[in-house]
Order: C-alpha cells, then sequence, then structure tokens
C-alpha cells in the first residue's frame, strides 16, 4: 500500500484579508486521476485504503506567506479513522487509516496558522 499525500497550498494574504481559506487554498493529492475530487479547491474529497498512511504538508503561494498544520478534527479524528500527527519533518502530520473495514466517507477540519492567526477547511477522507 503506497503512502497517500495530500498538499495544501494557502494564499495566505487572500486568505487573511477575507478571514477564510474559501476560495484562498488548493488541495491536491497523489492520487491523480484515481479517484479523488474537488481537486484545486478547499474541499478536497481524498479516496484512500484501510491501513493506507496519509500524510498532510502545507505551503503558502508566496514565498513570503507562513503557514502552518496546527491539528486535526472531525468525524474522521473523534471516531477514531485517522488521526494525524505532526511527524517533526518539515511541519507535514501523517496519520494511517483504521477504518477496519468500513467503507464510508468522514469529514474532517484541518487546522492552520497563518502568520499567527488560526483558519480551518472542511475537508473528506473516503475510505473504499
Amino acid at each position: 500500500m503506497n503512502r497517500l499525500c495530500v498538499l495544501i497550498v494557502v494564499d495566505t494574504a487572500g486568505a487573511l484579508a477575507q478571514g477564510t481559506l474559501v476560495g484562498n487554498s488548493y488541495m491536491v493529492d497523489t492520487n491523480g486521476y484515481l479517484g479523488s475530487w474537488q481537486e484545486a479547491t478547499d474541499q478536497l474529497h481524498t479516496v484512500c485504503e484501510d491501513g493506507q498512511e496519509v500524510v498532510w504538508s502545507v505551503a503558502p503561494v508566496a514565498a513570503t506567506g507562513l503557514v502552518s498544520i496546527t491539528g486535526f478534527s472531525g468525524p474522521m479524528v473523534a471516531q477514531a479513522v485517522c488521526a494525524p500527527r505532526d511527524t517533526g519533518d518539515d511541519g507535514a502530520w501523517a496519520g494511517r487509516v483504521e477504518a477496519h473495514g468500513a467503507f464510508a466517507s468522514y469529514a474532517y477540519s484541518v487546522a492552520l496558522s497563518l502568520h499567527g492567526t488560526p483558519l480551518s477547511a472542511t475537508c473528506f477522507l473516503k475510505v473504499v
């Protein structure tokens, strides 16, 4: 089972000016054409398999932007399907999908810090 990577790219200036990540964040994963949807939007639906490791990372659009992941919450975490933790490696967070054979879609919120200002985005992990 391959590692699945999710990249969150943030227009920090736009997000701070508007107070939201909606329309100011662009999420993609390494599934390519294999089933994920809503890529390059703020509401990525990532398709994964039970037992697969998912790694999230974040980057600013502008080199002067400061953005980092501060945590995860929502049904994905509350139901113990995936509980990402800081890897200590360039701000990446990783978690193993443990759906125990359940095939379902789990919402989650990823909390970000933009120049010290907290904002979050809601995404989905679809276990197939």
